[in-house]
């Protein structure tokens, strides 16, 4: 049986020179007050026979300001050893408590503490780094305070007396930290994430559902993730049935909780504050990704019922379609 490596360590770069292997080191961060978010994302991508190469992907969002601010930036040289953090290369860096960079007339420096248990997608640790599954991921920090700034380049013409160039600052933003590899993506999933509520604002849900594709067939929606609401955590059930649907810019997720009453979800995404990206795939088809840092959501379990406007994340993957 391989050996179960820490569940943060970046894979890429010692990644064998026929692997096909996809990695990604995101961070999460949003305004307690509502309508402003920023998701950074450390990605790799390593095709068969060929170096892995690192692109930051830089996303801002501002329910006040229009479309959101999407960046995406790859680096000239393969990956490397990042030392002591997670991702490193000449656009940025991040790692345990940190994130830094500039690329595009943009710059950032972020910081954070470890809060709570890291929340596993996949059943068992030694699952992970396996032929199957071929995806596997992890909420290293399903819930912590982002502190730091960014400067994002300007879009269109600023209001008079504005500066442009202004950073924005982040003070305690409610943030998440979480990291996914595997040879490929999965073929359909859904993340849905909002921290920082309940009356000691410590409360959290981190949820993933997807569709795992075996030779020809898919498998039902697969939930798998956690929440911690009044101080307790609930893990999303192995055994039940979870549901998704979507109508329109609403998706409603109800996930079975061990031992309780299901965990319901409902998320509406605004079209003008969802980004839409394209992800490579390492070998085959691409995925195509629709997402919302600061999505509405209603949540509920049994007769509890918590309700945050402009504060939630949630993305949907799937496919790229045919030309």
């Amino acid at each position: 049986m391989p050996v179960v490596r820490d569940l943060a360590t970046a894979r890429a770069p010692g990644a064998a020179p026929r692997a096909s292997l996809y990695e990604s080191h995101y961070l999460t961060a949003v305004d307690p007050a509502g309508g402003r978010a920023i998701w950074l994302r450390h990605t790799s991508l390593k095709p068969p026979g060929r170096p892995a190469r690192g692109t930051v992907w830089l996303t801002s969002f501002d329910r006040t300001a229009g479309a959101p601010v999407a960046l995406r930036v790859t680096a000239a040289e393969p990956v490397a050893d990042p030392g002591g953090a997670w991702s490193r290369s000449s656009l940025g860096t991040i790692g345990p408590g940190r994130a830094s960079g500039k690329m595009a007339e943009a710059s950032w420096e972020l910081r954070w503490s470890a809060v709570g248990a890291e929340v596993r997608y996949l059943p068992a640790r030694w699952l992970y780094d396996r032929r199957f599954p071929r995806s596997g991921g992890v909420a290293l920090i399903p819930h912590t305070a982002v502190s730091g700034a960014i400067t994002l380049p300007p879009v269109g013409d600023p209001p008079s007396g504005v500066d442009a160039n202004a950073a924005v600052k982040l003070e305690g933003w409610d943030g998440m930290v979480g990291h996914n590899w595997g040879s490929e993506h999965l073929e359909h999933w859904v993340w849905a994430h909002a921290g920082g509520f309940g009356e000691d604002r410590a409360d959290w849900v981190d949820l993933v559902l997807a569709r795992i594709r075996l030779g020809p067939l898919l498998t039902p929606w697969l939930a798998s993730g956690a929440a911690c609401l009044d101080g307790r955590r609930h893990v999303a059930a192995r055994r039940g049935r979870a549901e998704l649907s979507r109508e329109g810019e609403r998706t409603r997720l109800t996930v079975p909780v061990a031992g309780r009453e299901p965990l319901r979800l409902e998320l509406t995404a605004p079209a003008a504050a969802t980004v839409h990206w394209d992800y490579a795939s390492p070998a085959g088809r691409g995925r195509q990704v629709e997402h919302s840092s600061v999505a509405d959501a209603v949540l509920s379990l049994g007769q509890r019922r918590w309700t945050l406007d402009a504060r939630a994340s949630l993305e949907h993957g799937s496919p790229l379609q045919p030309a």
